[in-house]
């Protein structure tokens, strides 16, 4: 499907079913962190954004930073809503015996009966060994872990600080996670020019992986950016599952595209908002030392620097990013005039800041990924509205049914 044909509404969207309220700025509290646990990460991979931005010599996170996270989380989430934790810039598992205090403290916590953060853990898969894994799927943990897809597609990418691929340590820690906890591991591959998406979604899915996430990468070089042939493929894979399913649509999927799924709750109306996350708002990302930004894409970049822990995040600062960087998907011009706005939140605040066209607007080529979910999306959502319904339980948000 050409660019173009993208960026026309598709027959039967109707935009005023999924319209959302303005969002209205306030003081919001604290309810997700990612945190910078180890300050560094063993991998070379050749599209590492993080490289380009944060210092090359940072300090691993100590116990004393840790605790005034969690006493953070532990204040502003009171009586709100469930208060998340996010280890995942540079390469948590490098720091494994932090995070073993970490799983301790937690398990202190909750036999206590105090409400503890839900963990999400990110990984590059290169620490995970048998007693790692045992340890992860006891921790109760969610475990993503990045792997590119096939050995010749993610050896290309991502390698070792001696530029030697990395698939082997990669699957095996997927495949051993994906038969241990299959409920709680995703994996998220980058998609960089030539990664054809329906090879490296079945590569993944054969490893036993059941949540698979297909992102374009964001990076400053052209001949790593997707070119059109890719987008082509991109939009034909999910034009692809859309059919498999809408052909047997009481057959549901073993493995799911996040990234699509949610581009089909958003047309059903769930998980409509106006800002692609809670980042600079509920959410912030901390540094090693302490420091707080508006995510942890941003850590390294003092521009965006908003406080410490100690003094919490400056409303000065954090009301400044929120106008700008952060700013709702209708004040981007890119945004204000796209069909499928609703169903995308906005452009990635980090991504559009750093490798954006200027101005706070979108990458150009994440729009057309997330251009052709929207559009199978719809037909998908379209097809069994009309002939099975109850297919469409297999979409719902986790709670919804409860």
């Amino acid at each position: 499907m050409p660019r173009s044909a993208l960026r026309e509404p598709p027959p039967g969207f109707d935009s005023a079913a999924i319209a959302v309220l303005p969002l209205v700025e306030r003081d919001w509290p604290v309810t997700a962190l990612a945190l910078d646990v180890s300050g560094r990460c063993n991998l070379a991979c050749r599209y590492c954004a993080e490289a380009a931005t944060q210092p090359a010599r940072r300090t691993a996170m100590t116990w004393q930073t840790m605790a005034a996270a969690l006493s953070l989380l532990d204040t502003e989430s009171r009586g709100g809503l469930a208060p998340t934790l996010r280890l995942g810039s540079g390469e948590p598992l490098l720091a494994l015996p932090l995070l073993r205090q970490l799983d301790e403290r937690l398990r202190q916590d909750r036999a206590c009966g105090k409400t503890v953060p839900r963990v999400y853990l990110t990984t590059n898969g290169t620490r995970v060994d048998k007693q790692v894994a045992n340890w992860l799927v006891d921790t109760g943990w969610q475990v993503k872990i990045s792997l590119d897809g096939p050995r010749a597609i993610h050896d290309r990418w991502r390698v070792g600080a001696r530029g030697k691929g990395t698939w082997k340590q990669v699957s095996a820690a997927v495949q051993l996670l994906a038969e241990r906890m299959p409920e709680r591991l995703s994996v998220t591959a980058v998609m960089c020019r030539d990664s054809d998406p329906a090879a490296v979604f079945a590569a993944i899915e054969a490893l036993g992986v059941r949540r698979i996430e297909l992102v374009p990468v964001a990076h400053g070089d052209a001949d790593i950016m997707p070119n059109d042939d890719d987008l082509s493929r991109y939009a034909a894979f999910v034009t692809a599952w859309v059919d498999r399913l809408v052909a047997k649509p009481l057959q549901r999927p073993q493995a799911q595209p996040i990234r699509l799924v949610g581009s089909v709750r958003r047309v059903m109306g769930y998980d409509v908002k106006r800002v692609v996350c809670g980042a600079g708002r509920n959410f912030f990302g901390v540094d090693a030392s302490g420091n707080v930004f508006p995510c942890f894409r941003f850590i390294g970049m003092s521009e965006y620097g908003l406080g410490d822990l100690a003094n919490h995040a400056s409303s000065d600062l954090t009301a400044r990013f929120r106008a700008g960087a952060g700013r709702a998907l209708e004040a981007r011009r890119a945004c204000s005039t796209c069909w499928a706005a609703m169903l995308c939140g906005g452009p990635c605040f980090a991504c559009s800041e750093m490798f954006g066209p200027g101005g706070g607007e979108p990458l150009p080529t994440h729009c057309d990924y997330t251009l052709a979910d929207a559009h199978a999306a719809v037909r998908l959502v379209n097809a069994l509205r009309q002939n099975h319904p109850q297919a469409l339980l297999y979409f719902l948000p986790e709670g919804v049914l409860a």
